[in-house]
């Protein structure tokens, strides 16, 4: 009987983090799992230790903030490794949290899976080397990764995006389709809904003025987050929904969107889109020494080209947004060829397994481990 440690903190970490608990279980119903994420993870049958998932944040400065809660956690975690060694540790992205605990877990003897590689063609390119020394396994889900770990000898496997595979595995049962759908995406964590409901929900009064009968839907990764929006949102007439993007999306003619994984659902759903980015002025400012890519949205790096329009920072204005988001919403030569990108996107990344080949490997290496 395998025992298996993840971790993953942020929303989408545990959201692919619920696909591949469910996954290893089906591979091996006797295999035990054990670690930290969010609550997606322990409804597919993770013991949970830490919401950290929940406990979301991003920026610079908002981990400045939180340094007292993630070094304890980060103790804790290491004391449970080392008391109550695994089979594997399978890290989920997060790398600031994920190859520190990972170098730890390393020097105790543990076997290192990192699962959903972090940004290293990005930014900090030479983590790769670091993942690249301490992991028996990288399993990336972008096809210009694979290549990048092989180059300088790691054990890395494209196993392609879990995204499809849990769109493919829900059920939809067309509750938002009716009318003119926009979408209103404005992220998982408390500090990008505070910076995007305002430029989006002035983005949508302009929307309103010209589709009168247009119906702007939310979907909220929690009750929090949907009590948040509809603070935020005051007396504009919103519909919000916990959960259900998929619904929203599969129902969407267009949708606004934070930057992030939404982008990549939102793509492969076909929904015309922009894409917003805010952070506080000193991450970004951070940020814009550190990071070596030209787009923001993970569907731009991928196409590498602007499919999609990205307003950041400064740029993320309602005059800006709303006269592209008009020209998207109507039937115009903008909008189809927005259509043609996003159908080249889903193009370039494997059909649905991903989720299966990446326990199949995780198993390997842990039952490699316990002898068996």
């Amino acid at each position: 009987m395998s025992r298996i440690f993840l971790v993953a903190g942020e929303s989408s970490g545990d959201m692919h983090g619920a696909n591949l608990v469910r996954a290893l279980r089906e591979a091996d119903p006797a295999v035990t799992c054990e670690g930290i994420g969010g609550r997606a993870m322990a409804e597919a049958g993770m013991h949970l230790r830490f919401d950290l998932a929940g406990y979301g944040i991003m920026g610079f400065t908002e981990v400045v903030r939180s340094l007292g809660t993630i070094r304890h956690l980060f103790h804790d975690t290491l004391e449970c490794l080392r008391l109550n060694r695994p089979d594997c540790l399978v890290v989920i992205d997060y790398p600031g949290f994920n190859i520190r605990l990972a170098q730890k877990a390393y020097s105790l003897g543990i076997p290192i899976v990192y699962y959903i590689s972090p940004q290293v063609w990005a930014w900090k390119k030479k983590r790769i080397h670091i993942i690249a020394n301490i992991a028996k396994k990288v399993l990336v889900i972008l096809p210009f990764e694979e290549e990048l770990y092989r180059d300088i000898g790691a054990p890395c496997t494209y196993v392609g995006h879990p995204l499809i595979d849990q769109i493919e595995s829900t059920p939809l049962t067309g509750a938002y389709k009716g009318g003119l759908v926009i979408g209103l995406l404005p992220g998982s964590r408390e500090q990008e809904i505070r910076r995007l409901v305002a430029p989006m929900i002035a983005t949508a009064r302009g929307i309103k003025a010209v589709y009168p009968n247009a119906r702007f839907v939310v979907p909220c990764v929690n009750e929090d987050r949907e009590a948040q929006v509809r603070e935020l949102a005051g007396d504009f007439v919103l519909e919000s929904v916990v959960g259900k993007t998929y619904e929203v999306l599969s129902a969407a003619r267009f949708c606004l969107v934070a930057s992030g994984t939404a982008t990549l659902e939102t793509a492969l759903f076909r929904v015309p889109m922009i894409i917003l980015y805010k952070v506080s002025w000193l991450s970004y400012r951070i940020a814009m020494q550190i990071v070596d890519i030209e787009h923001i949205g993970l569907v731009n790096i991928l196409a590498g080209e602007r499919v999609v329009p990205e307003f950041v920072q400064g740029s993320a204005i309602p005059a800006r947004i709303l006269p592209v988001a008009l020209e998207l919403i109507g039937d115009t030569p903008a909008r189809a060829r927005m259509l043609d990108g996003l159908d080249r996107v889903r193009d370039l990344l494997k059909g649905a397994g991903a989720s299966r080949q990446a326990a199949a490997e995780i198993l390997a290496v842990a039952e490699g481990s316990s002898g068996g």
